[in-house]
């Protein structure tokens, strides 16, 4: 469980257009410039891969009276790459993608039809998908700009959305922008929510070093009580002609085994809590399901091969060591 979260943290700095970031940088316009001439500057820079236009505005929706965030972003030739936890992406007129948190807000989900108003005009969309909404506690609900548009024709992007290329340091294409733009555009890298999440390594790091030492002290008692318990059996074992090193792996062995029995298990009941718990903290933050990210199969192998050959090597010492006493010893001890 401490590895899934781990994992689901880098995965918010590595890939962050898995989880609702697929743009780096946001620019905004002044009334200085043209629609042709703002989209001519961003799109000028050599390291911009595309840029989404669109508007941003809060609106209100029926017995609510907190607003919401609508958002017209992308054209229909060229649409906004939302990153989808359920449904499709927004394709036709009237269609939309909404956060985890607008759901919930109003007590619907995909397929169903939302009213709302901006201004003094309603607007009225259906919802065909669900997409993780990292901001405004996912009360998003998101169209293309053209859909917008077909409601208030005269209406014109005042902000566009950049995906820049791999590779590409989102500070220095920002200080071009704004150079380029000669103070008319105000340009903000995105923010991550997973910068906040950085001091939660550390506390992930403790809670499986304090993990780690609890299960080698129940190892450690684990493998003293076997030792113990099987002085009996170790005469009978000396009595059928077994080696010491025979006898010890087979005290090492059981070992092993139990400790592979408790690696399945955690494994099988660890990772689908894990992710359980991940999005239902993802549900309850507006963000939404879907953010979850369990450990890689290689690492999984990895740390369970580790654990079970630690065991098998505490447990070689004590064993080789009852397995090397004397038969008088054994039968004083077993008496």
């Amino acid at each position: 469980m401490a590895m899934s979260a781990w994992t689901t943290i880098d995965r918010f700095h590595s890939t962050p257009e898995q989880i609702g970031l697929p743009t780096a940088l946001s620019v905004r316009a002044d009334a200085g410039l043209t629609e042709r001439q703002s989209r001519a500057l961003v799109e000028r820079d050599p390291e911009v891969a595309a840029a989404y236009p669109g508007v941003e505005t809060a609106a209100l929706v029926p017995g609510q009276t907190a607003t919401i965030a609508l958002r017209g972003l992308g054209t229909d030739q060229d649409p906004y790459p939302y990153t989808l936890a359920e449904g499709r992406p927004a394709r036709g007129a009237d269609e939309a993608v909404a956060g985890q948190g607008l759901l919930d807000l109003l007590d619907v989900r995909v397929g169903d039809w939302v009213r709302m108003t901006v201004g003094d005009q309603p607007q009225i969309l259906h919802i065909v998908g669900r997409s993780i909404e990292p901001e405004n506690a996912g009360r998003v609900i998101s169209t293309s700009l053209d859909t917008l548009r077909a409601n208030d024709p005269g209406l014109r992007p005042t902000l566009y959305e950049l995906r820049l290329d791999p590779g590409a340091d989102p500070r220095e294409v920002a200080d071009r922008l704004a150079t380029a733009g000669r103070g008319h555009l105000d340009v903000h890298t995105v923010t991550n929510p997973a910068d906040g999440l950085s001091p939660l390594r550390a506390v992930i790091a403790g809670l499986i070093a304090v993990l780690a030492l609890i299960g080698l002290i129940e190892l450690l008692t684990a493998i003293g009580g076997t030792v113990r318990e099987s002085e009996r059996d170790l005469l009978a074992l000396k009595a059928i002609g077994l080696s010491p090193r025979q006898i010890t792996a087979i005290t090492v062995t059981a070992t092993g085994c139990t400790a592979l029995a408790a690696v399945l298990a955690a494994t099988a009941l660890g990772l689908p809590l894990a992710h359980w718990l991940i999005d239902a903290q993802g549900r309850s933050s507006g963000i939404g399901a879907g953010i979850a990210q369990g450990p890689s199969a290689s690492l999984m192998l990895l740390l369970g091969a580790a654990a079970v050959l630690c065991a098998a090597a505490l447990a070689a010492v004590p064993a080789a060591r009852a397995a090397r006493r004397r038969l008088a010893d054994t039968l004083s001890a077993v008496a």
